[in-house]
């Protein structure tokens, strides 16, 4: 599955510098103090978080840089937001609420959502749930295959798409709902994708035309997952998502859809499979 925020491996990127674009900046860190650091004006924000990664030794996927008072977007070069010698570039954290504990985030780094984008109340253990033959539907009666057999990490989304949350709704035959689809990816991907959603400029390959793929199945989904392991026990996850009809392409018999519009694909938890559930609660509460 092609998602909207896959961040590809950079190989020392940050090192091939053209000597007559290089220029040194302050990174001012979360403690106020101020580091200089090299960089090309034509390195990307993410090539710039790496170089601060190896440097100051913070995790990327915890931190967000600002310059200007303006958030820096990581597929975007520095030369683009005009930054320029002796200019400073501020780090500050992806949670934006309560209170930040980075021993949680250090230990939920096994599925990389941090906590400001999580809705524990909507939770839901699947892990051991049959339908026997019992039909469900989302959206219109649209068959909502259930995610039987994972645990599902709800994402945060209320109000994150305006007022309106007709679109998640459980009636299942309302012509507002948005029905069920999932997309399987990679664990660097699981942050970026809560916090921000799909983006269609970061896919690359697209068998049935361009858009965000994904799938009423979540066995397909799975499929797609890439494995990762946490004390030593491997996991896969999968995002569940509301997709606007409208904008559905369905193909090889409706098991795959193409949205064209990443707006029209909106992720509402992270299901995740191999009883996770007493890591998920140890995690959050200890």
């Amino acid at each position: 599955m092609y998602v909207k925020n896959e961040v590809n491996e950079v190989e020392d990127t940050y090192l091939t510098f053209t000597t007559p674009n290089l220029i040194q900046i302050f990174v001012i860190n979360l403690s106020g103090d101020s580091q200089a650091i090299f960089v090309d004006t034509h390195n990307t924000v993410l090539e710039l978080k790496y170089i601060i990664q190896d440097k100051l030794e913070y995790d990327i996927k915890l931190i967000r840089l600002e310059f200007a008072n303006r958030r820096l977007e990581d597929h975007r070069t520095l030369r683009s937001y005009n930054i320029q010698k002796g200019d400073n570039v501020h780090i500050s954290l992806r949670l934006l609420g309560g209170n930040f504990n980075m021993d949680f985030c250090a230990i939920k780094n096994y599925c990389i959502i941090t906590e400001d984008l999580l809705d524990p109340k909507y939770d839901y253990d699947f892990t051991n749930l049959k339908d026997n033959g019992k039909k469900y539907y989302r959206g219109k009666r649209v068959l909502y295959r259930r995610p039987n057999g994972w645990m599902r990490i709800a994402l945060n989304v209320s109000k994150k798409y305006g007022h309106d949350d007709k679109w998640l709704g459980c009636v299942g035959d309302s012509p507002y709902e948005w029905p069920v689809s999932y997309h399987g990816t990679k664990q660097e991907c699981f942050n970026p994708i809560a916090d921000e959603g799909y983006r269609l400029d970061k896919g690359k390959y697209f068998a049935y035309g361009k858009g965000i793929y994904s799938t009423p199945i979540i066995e397909i989904a799975e499929g797609y997952a890439k494995e990762f392991e946490h004390n030593g026990i491997s996991y896969k996850a999968v995002f569940q998502n509301r997709v606007n009809p409208v904008g559905i392409k369905k193909h090889k018999g409706g098991d795959y859809w193409v949205t064209p519009n990443e707006k029209d694909i909106r992720p509402y938890g992270l299901c995740v499979k191999n009883n996770i559930q007493t890591i998920v609660l140890q995690d959050r509460y200890q």
